[in-house]
């Protein structure tokens, strides 16, 4: 028996949680400076997230507000995981306009695989 090879793609979307919060203030997470975090956790508070701006300045991913250089300024978002949740459904529901939802193996909230062997 021959097995098939497989085609699938890998779908990470960028800095989901700081992009989420980009788009809910009509901002650019390309050009903007955002963090999500508790600021109620105080200066230690860990970064869910950070803009793919603030990466280009070398501010690593789940960093802590400390650890976030004082010359560099930013805006800080509480997180709101209720609203990510929505709009990962929405993205997911896009998926589902071109693919069998048994093709779609969701591996997180912003990480698919889809198997798009059969419609190549």
């Amino acid at each position: 028996m021959t097995q098939k090879t497989r085609t699938y793609f890998c779908i990470d979307m960028k800095s989901f949680y700081a992009s989420v919060e980009c788009a809910e203030r009509c901002l650019n997470p390309f050009e903007t400076n955002l963090v999500v975090a508790d600021i109620t956790r105080g200066s230690n508070a860990l970064c869910l997230a950070i803009t793919p701006k603030m990466k280009t300045q070398g501010v690593k991913n789940r960093c802590r507000l400390s650890e976030i250089p004082r010359s560099i300024q930013y805006e800080i978002a509480m997180p709101r995981m209720q609203l990510y949740i929505e709009y990962a459904a929405d993205i997911y529901g896009l998926y589902l306009n071109y693919f069998d939802p048994r093709d779609i193996h969701v591996y997180s909230i912003d990480e698919s695989f889809i198997d798009v062997t059969g419609y190549l």
